[in-house]
């Protein structure tokens, strides 16, 4: 019988800052990475051990092929090496028995605050899209004419590919694609005092079912970057939103081959025909992720499609809930159901992950605000009920493995 691991990404630090500096949701422990093996009830769990590393751990992706746990350390370097460790990526090996952790290597991130990490195992190679920061620094330049002004530089923001050794550890950076531009500066989210977008903003990387092309979400700027997966990272596709919607997470429907996006700052859903020779997308439809009587901020983040197509799970951080999408023949989307998870105080600090099981009969919620687990099963309609609670502090990201 398969045993299935949950790993649990800690992270102790939230979005939105309290007079002092410090985060809401920040405790002085719950960061790195926890390991938890799933009950054969499919819905409960057996904590095992926690392993330390990443200190601010986000998100994670399990390579069968290899046994191998990566993960992302959600910081910024801070310039003094290894007397403390900066934004990282790291590799763990994952016991075929026991489902515990053995570190293997980290190295450096190509940018500040990773926010995603994909593996093509066949390929032996690693992608992560680094989110970068909203902190700028003052330059002083001098003017061809003479005058004295001031220039804002912003951390870059990237889309990075490494090598992977034959262990699974991690090695070489072979590419780099630096991230440009900005989209609406200043804008209406309250958001870093409304300069979310100032710069670009890469935040998922995520691999066509054929394993040609990567395509990367940046919310700095409204676009969908589409990569040719190859020794490089060669361009094949930008698809260029509006202004002010902020592409964030994105998924492939695995019955239609259909890409749905998630938009943070104009809380939308969108759905695309995928190019599988090209890379191209075409959007078929938008909608909104929230209710129509819903007033206040929201920042739609991660979301999720059913293995079996017609349904998208999207968690909406400020309503917070989980909604139920249905999808068309078509491709067109409708809002049915929403489940309400705990409220929180920031969309910053808000639940902002969620994980289907490999069987699809329940999905798990780290949420953040309530410090717990939440497990939820899912039924033939799409709707959600609760039959679960874990407590544990700081969840933000949850990653299965069959062993």
């Amino acid at each position: 019988m398969k045993k299935l691991m949950c790993y649990v990404g800690l992270n102790p630090v939230g979005g939105s800052n309290t007079s002092n500096g410090i985060a809401e949701t920040e405790k002085p422990h719950g960061g790195g990475i926890a390991v938890f093996e799933v009950g054969l009830d499919g819905c409960s769990l057996n904590y095992l051990e926690s392993v330390p590393f990443p200190v601010k751990a986000g998100a994670l992706f399990y390579a069968r092929e290899t046994q191998t746990l990566y993960a992302v350390d959600e910081k910024k370097t801070n310039g003094r090496g290894e007397l403390s460790r900066g934004s990282s990526v790291y590799a763990y090996r994952v016991d075929p028995q026991s489902g515990r952790l053995t570190y293997l290597n980290h190295v450096p991130s190509m940018g500040p605050n990773p926010a995603d990490v994909t593996v093509i195992p066949e390929k032996k190679v690693l992608y992560t899209a680094s989110h970068g920061g909203f902190e700028h620094i003052e330059k002083i330049v001098q003017n061809a004419d003479g005058s004295f002004g001031l220039v804002y530089e912003y951390d870059d923001a990237a889309t990075a590919q490494y090598a992977l050794n034959d262990d699974g550890s991690i090695g070489a950076v072979t590419d780099v694609a630096v991230h440009t531009g900005h989209g609406m500066d200043p804008n209406p989210s309250p958001q870093h005092q409304g300069h979310a977008q100032s710069g670009s903003h890469a935040h998922c990387t995520v691999i066509d079912p054929d394993k040609n092309f990567l395509l990367v979400g940046d919310k700095g700027t409204d676009r969908i970057y589409v990569y040719r997966v190859g020794e490089k990272l060669s361009t094949a596709f930008v698809y260029q939103f509006p202004e002010f919607c902020g592409a964030r997470h994105i998924a492939f429907d695995p019955v239609t081959g259909r890409v749905y996006c998630t938009l943070e700052f104009s809380s939308e859903l969108a759905s695309f025909d995928f190019d599988k020779k090209t890379g191209a997308l075409r959007e078929i439809d938008r909608i909104s992720t929230v209710a129509p009587d819903f007033t206040g901020r929201n920042e739609p983040a991660t979301l999720r499609v059913h293995p079996n197509g017609g349904y998208i799970y999207v968690n909406n951080r400020g309503e917070d809930t989980i909604v139920t999408i249905c999808v068309d023949s078509d491709g067109h989307l409708t809002r049915k159901h929403a489940f309400s998870l705990g409220k929180s105080t920031d969309p910053g600090t808000a639940t902002r992950q969620m994980e289907l099981t490999p069987d699809a009969s329940y999905l798990f919620v780290p949420e953040r605000p309530a410090y717990q687990i939440r497990i939820l099963q899912i039924h033939t309609d799409g709707t959600l009920s609760d039959v679960n609670r874990v407590p544990i502090e700081n969840p933000v990201f949850i990653c299965f493995a069959e062993l």
